[in-house]
């Protein structure tokens, strides 16, 4: 599945998580309508034309201009600005209320740019979704996001499902008999308390090398990221417009950036061409880990690499 799921962010995930997700979500559709309430659209005016979508893509994928040349003349101006917007717009809620979700391929245009191609839930799923109860999906989430980002504060939980504090707050309630509590660098932190004796023995292997890609999550998973990254680095990491810099750890901290081309490769193959930009010092014996790292990344394809 491709949709936007927590934080109002693009994933890709699998089907059997839809339901969690969709009730963690549901959560939020107070804030898209106070969202569209500041850009002029009344609450009768959101719910036609989240209507209009979903009964549009009964007759298949569209793009965001597809449904508006086709739903503008019917409603009216008034309904091209969420239509058409380049964030989601009235798609978004559709996908939160669980009508809609991306296509399996993109439209060619005639000036060779793409448009995401939508369509609807059930259809995709060739099925509809059981009801889902929003409360025990947020304490299931909390549940898993522990379990591979604990030890975490409520604050890092709130970041990373991007929700209300009641509903974070009723999780933290709902699961309390499976946390412990810890002490993280003078913050009480949470983590399941299955997990606590792994904890205590665990460390990374000395001069343990890992790449991670755009987006990764271990960069979006706290509201603190002194954790892994110096305060100085951050502009060169959380870029503008929600921007996720691909990164090189050492032993769980960020060192570098890294920006990638494809270029031909032996036999016309294609191939990446790396730079690495350190943001602290990384030694030339790193570089067989990091071009393992990368050439997994780039599923298998030769890789060469500058700047280290």
């Amino acid at each position: 599945m491709k949709l936007w799921a927590h934080r109002s962010t693009l994933h890709l995930m699998p089907a059997a998580d839809l339901p969690m997700l969709l009730g963690v979500r549901r959560q939020q559709v107070a804030g898209y309508h106070s969202w569209y309430a500041k850009e002029g659209l009344s609450r009768e005016q959101v719910d036609i034309l989240v209507g209009a979508v979903v009964e549009q893509l009964v007759q298949g994928p569209h793009s965001r201009m597809d449904l508006s040349r086709r739903l503008v003349p019917r409603l009216g101006e008034w309904a091209r600005p969420m239509l058409e917007h380049s964030w989601g717009g009235i798609i978004k809620l559709a996908c939160a209320l669980g009508h809609v979700c991306h296509g399996p391929a993109e439209k060619e245009q005639g000036d060779g740019a793409r448009e995401a191609l939508f369509v609807g839930l059930d259809h995709w799923l060739g099925q509809p979704l059981p009801p889902v109860d929003g409360r025990q999906a947020m304490a299931d989430l909390l549940r898993r996001y522990l379990a591979v980002f604990g030890p975490a504060t409520r604050a890092d939980f709130r970041k990373f499902a991007g929700g209300y504090a009641e509903p974070v707050h009723n999780a933290f309630a709902d699961l309390a008999g499976e946390m412990a509590v810890i002490d993280l660098d003078g913050k009480p932190a949470h983590i399941l308390s299955r997990d606590l004796d792994a904890l205590a023995g665990a460390a990374p292997a000395p001069g343990q090398i890992n790449v991670l890609g755009l987006f990764d999550p271990y960069l979006l998973a706290h509201n603190d990221t002194r954790q892994y990254l110096d305060d100085r680095f951050r502009p060169a990491v959380y870029r503008t417009a929600g921007w996720i810099s691909p990164v090189i750890l050492r032993q769980g901290r960020v060192v570098a950036t890294w920006t990638h081309r494809r270029v031909a490769g032996p036999k016309g193959c294609g191939a990446w061409e790396v730079t690495v930009s350190p943001l602290e010092r990384v030694y030339r014996k790193e570089l067989p880990a990091i071009t393992r790292g990368l050439r997994r990344l780039s599923g298998g394809l030769p890789v060469t690499v500058t700047g280290v």
